[in-house]
């Protein structure tokens, strides 16, 4: 009894190294998003085998050095700023996570191109990083077109054609040949061996995207739902012999909000126990979709989209997602039993997504800066699994230049639209003039107006005059009647309800090569590292 209990003290101590005492805190933390020190040996018996997937979701081409001012009450008239990610930090961590593991799957699941890099940038990422597999996700429907591509199944083609790591598109059709999509370098589904364990990989498309795109943006092409898909796909892969089947999605799935409501925490800084239960919103897609898997069908998902830490069990399915924009990477270790081909889900473990540091605050042993309890002043060089990050030597980084000034009144003028509703962060996604009607427009604005959003409105149309608010537009009274231009970014009408409802208006005119960082005075710095540790 007594080796009994020591075995599930030792496998406990492994599965979740960040406590929620420890992190879970309003002042201080442990090494937020980051793992320093070397894992512990694990011993295996020879029917049991330990695969890592690791994984990122919405890079959107953001492979450069990012700068990120520090908040800091112990030195709060000290300017200071923290670097993280850039290709040679990104492929330190991926390099060592791989000497370390030994069985590494690396895959994307979605929102992998960038509005202002080449398409040849974004091939050579993942195949100088040795990805497994990619997926495309609703952002990759969404961006501005590169010059001189006139749809996005041809941006498509030309990328998967062009690229060494498989695009897997299980869902998506052609409706002229009622066929998945046949293009060079896609494939409906992926199956690996890794150290002897067949891995399926299934790749779908976010099947809301009817909901979210213009039709112009998927012309000839089908989306399959997802659950449909992956019964049928996950079915054939077990037929064919996979132990393990991963999904790749581009669907987001928020957890841990009811945590940091109660605790007064950010959402950052909490959902550190992935077996816990009632922690995710099963409401979303996403939810919904987990909750219908059949039971042993889908060991692992792949989530995306909204930028948000997963890092959880829901039915079984081990479900991952990180911060995106090239800032951190998710992984899990995934124990199969060979004998019985199954996942042994107590035993595997699911970690919270890891940042790529280029240094640490020696505080904490990590290099999250939102705590503005820490000291950030003395830094120390970053660490993963006990081995040093290594970061270029030559030149100086190149920082991602996020600093744009819009002439967005210039955008209205030459577009020729009424009104444009502006998101300040999503600048590189494509322009939509959304028709819609005077009475449903005077909703919107006063709702903003309440919601303190008015200064999202370019030109303004709000006026108050004593008591009472009055909404023109360049003098004129907005009539109930009247149909109005209403300029937006597709994420911007994305997460607002009001505006999405109009996203699929026969009258909706789709600028497919326009972006609000069209209209900025400077363009974004993108520029790859030139040394890059392989």
């Amino acid at each position: 009894m007594k080796y009994i209990l020591l075995s599930l003290l030792v496998i406990t101590s492994c599965s979740f190294k960040k406590t929620p005492a420890v992190n879970q805190a309003s002042e201080g933390h442990e090494e937020l998003y980051s793992m320093p020190d070397a894992p512990e040996e694990v011993e295996l018996k020879p029917n049991i085998k330990r695969i890592v997937i690791a994984a990122t979701n919405d890079m959107e081409g953001n492979y450069s050095v990012q700068q990120f001012k520090v908040k800091d009450d112990n030195n709060a008239k000290v300017e200071q700023n923290i670097q993280i990610g850039g290709e040679d930090a990104i492929a330190s961590y991926f390099k060592i996570l791989r000497d370390q593991y030994k069985n590494v799957l690396l895959v994307d699941s979605g929102d992998i191109f960038s509005p202002t890099g080449s398409i040849e940038m974004i091939q050579e990422f993942y195949h100088s990083h040795q990805y497994d597999a990619i997926t495309l996700g609703l952002g990759d429907f969404n961006l501005k077109l590169p010059p001189k591509m006139n749809s996005y199944t041809q941006l498509f083609q030309e990328f998967a054609s062009g690229s060494t790591t498989p695009l897997v598109l299980s869902n998506l059709y052609n409706l002229k040949s009622a066929r998945h999509v046949e293009w060079k370098g896609t494939q409906p589904y992926l199956m690996k061996e890794i150290d002897g364990v067949k891995i399926g990989i299934i790749g779908l498309v976010p099947d809301d995207i009817a909901t979210l795109t213009p039709v112009d943006n998927r012309v000839a092409l089908f989306v399959e739902n997802m659950l449909q898909s992956t019964l049928r796909q996950g079915r054939l892969l077990r037929s064919l012999g996979a132990q393990v089947i991963v999904v790749l999605t581009h669907q987001g799935l928020s957890c841990g909000r009811d945590q940091a409501q109660t605790l007064k925490l950010p959402l950052d800084k909490v959902n550190f126990e992935p077996a816990k239960e009632n922690v995710c919103d099963l409401s979303s897609p996403l939810g919904t979709f987990l909750e219908r898997l059949p039971p042993n069908l889908v060991d692992v998902v792949i989530s995306g989209r909204n930028h948000e830490k997963v890092a959880n069990i829901v039915n079984n399915t081990l479900v991952m997602g990180n911060f995106g924009k090239g800032k951190s990477f998710s992984f899990a270790e995934v124990y199969v039993d060979t004998k019985e081909n199954k996942v042994l889900l107590d035993k595997s473990t699911i970690h919270q997504p890891v940042m790529f540091c280029r240094e640490f605050f020696k505080e904490t042993k990590d290099c999250y800066f939102d705590d503005p309890s820490i000291d950030h002043r003395e830094r120390v060089p970053a660490s993963f699994l006990g081995k040093p990050i290594q970061i270029a030597e030559e030149g100086e980084p190149v920082v991602t230049d996020n600093s744009f000034k819009v002439d967005y009144e210039k955008a209205v003028n030459e577009l020729e639209v009424d009104i444009a509703y502006t998101s300040p962060t999503s600048l590189n996604t494509q322009l939509i003039a959304l028709s819609i009607e005077g009475r449903d427009l005077i909703k919107i604005l006063e709702e903003d107006f309440n919601s303190q959003n008015d200064k999202n409105w370019i030109p303004t149309p709000f006026e108050v005059n004593g008591k009472f608010l009055h909404l023109s537009l360049r003098g004129e009274e907005i009539k109930a009647d009247v149909i109005y231009s209403v300029l937006a970014d597709l994420e911007g009408i994305q997460a607002r309800k009001v505006l999405k409802k109009h996203l699929l208006n026969t009258k909706t005119r789709s600028i497919r090569n326009q972006s609000w960082a069209s209209y900025s005075e400077k363009d974004m710095v993108r520029t790859k590292m030139a040394a890059q540790i392989r």
